[in-house]
């Protein structure tokens, strides 16, 4: 079942930024890898080509872990446990053609032989620390700069 995502949480993931998603490979050992998504209809919506290792690991575990990091602060972050619910090859081309708009501005332009693969995955476990405060606010306090100030 899919955990559900709070409006904050949701706004946040609808940035543009990379996420990097961890799959495990047949030895136990982690795959990361930063890829380019969407977050829509509640669920995770990525893209990759049939070969790769890990959509492979993520076909046979049914599952992968995201992280997501505030490109302004390393400290927000968003960590989740995602079900696979389905791959497919149907608009798999297009699909990677908007993830390009959102991210270049343009249409992919790597076209490889390789067949295009969309990756739907659902929540099941949501952590974040965006509702604490941020390191860099605590840094900006007057208490703390001069505690760090070594003049």
């Amino acid at each position: 079942m899919a955990e559900h995502i709070d409006d904050a949480t949701a706004r946040f993931l609808g940035g543009v930024m990379p996420v990097i998603v961890g799959t495990r490979r047949r030895n136990g050992t982690v795959k990361l890898n930063p890829a380019w998504y969407e977050f829509r209809d509640g669920h995770f919506w990525l893209n990759s080509w049939r070969g790769a290792y890990w959509l492979a690991h993520v076909e046979r575990e049914r599952q992968a872990t995201l992280l997501f990091v505030d490109p302004q602060d390393m400290y927000r972050v968003v960590h989740v446990e995602a079900g696979l619910v389905r791959t497919a090859t149907e608009a798999a081309g297009a699909h990677m053609d908007r993830l390009s708009h959102r991210y270049r501005g343009e249409p992919y332009r790597a076209r490889f032989p390789q067949q295009r693969v969309v990756i739907e995955l659902a929540p099941r476990s949501v952590r974040s620390t965006l509702d604490r405060p941020s390191v860099r606010s605590t840094l900006d306090r007057p208490s703390v700069r001069s505690t760090l100030d070594p003049r």
